[in-house]
C-alpha cells in the first residue's frame, strides 16, 4: 500500500511523537522513509549572525536532528536523509511531490481554543495542500476514551487543531484492536481519527485524494 513515506522533523517532541508511527507503517509494508529537516528562512531571528553563519548552523542541526530519527528505524528498514531550505510546508510538500511520497507523517501539538491560531501550524497547511495521504500524531494524550461520544469529541478537537472546525462525523464510532475509530469528513475531505481507547492519544488519516 505505502512505499515511500515523508517523515518531516525538526528534532521536537511534537515532531518525534511521528517518528515510531512512521517507522511502524514502513516495517509493515516493506516502505522506504526520507527524514526531512527544512531549514526555515521564513523564520526572523533575535540574535546577530551572517545568512551563512545561520544556514551552517541549521544545516548541522538538521544532519544532527536527521540521524537521530534515522537511527530509530527498525532493522530491515531503508532511510533516506534530507535537508532542504525554504518554507517549510512549501518545501514538504514539494518534497513529497518529487519523491512520490504515498504517506506524510507529521505531529502537532494539543493545541486548542485560540493559542493555535497565535502559533500557527505547519502540519495544518500540509494536511490541506498534500496530494498524499496524512498521518497526524497529537503528542499530549487525554484521559481514557470509555464512549463513542467521548471518542466523537476528542475526533474533532484534533480535527480542530488542524483547522477543520466544523467536522461531521459520517458513521457511528466502532471499536477495532484497542482503538476507536471515527469517520468523518471536513471543508469537503474525509478523516479517519483513531484514538486509543486507553490512553486517549489520537492520529488523524486523510482519505487519499482520487
Amino acid at each position: 500500500m505505502y512505499q515511500t513515506i515523508l517523515l518531516p522533523t525538526d528534532g521536537s517532541d511534537a515532531a518525534n511523537s511521528a517518528v515510531g508511527q512512521a517507522y511502524e507503517v514502513a516495517e509493515r509494508f516493506g516502505a522506504t522513509v526520507h527524514v526531512l529537516y527544512v531549514i526555515d528562512v521564513e523564520q526572523n531571528y533575535s540574535f546577530e549572525a551572517s545568512e551563512e553563519e545561520l544556514s551552517e548552523a541549521f544545516r548541522d542541526e538538521g544532519e544532527t536532528v536527521t540521524e537521530e530519527a534515522a537511527r530509530r528505524a527498525p532493522e530491515g528498514v531503508d532511510v533516506v536523509t534530507a535537508i532542504e531550505e525554504g518554507s517549510p510546508h512549501q518545501c514538504i510538500l514539494e518534497y513529497a511531490d518529487e519523491h512520490g511520497a504515498d504517506l506524510i507523517t507529521m505531529g502537532t501539538h494539543d493545541r486548542r481554543g485560540l493559542d493555535r491560531f497565535l502559533i500557527g501550524s505547519v502540519t495544518e497547511r500540509v494536511l490541506r495542500g498534500a496530494d498524499a495521504s496524512v498521518l497526524v500524531t497529537r503528542t499530549a494524550a487525554e484521559a481514557g476514551v470509555e464512549t463513542a461520544e467521548h471518542a466523537i469529541e476528542v475526533a474533532r478537537d484534533m480535527l480542530a487543531n488542524e483547522g477543520h472546525e466544523d467536522a461531521t462525523v459520517l458513521e457511528e464510532p466502532y471499536e477495532q484492536g484497542g482503538y476507536w475509530i471515527v469517520r468523518t469528513e471536513a471543508d469537503h475531505e474525509q478523516f479517519n481519527v483513531h484514538i486509543e481507547r486507553s490512553s486517549g492519544d489520537a492520529r488523524v488519516a486523510r482519505i487519499e485524494r482520487r
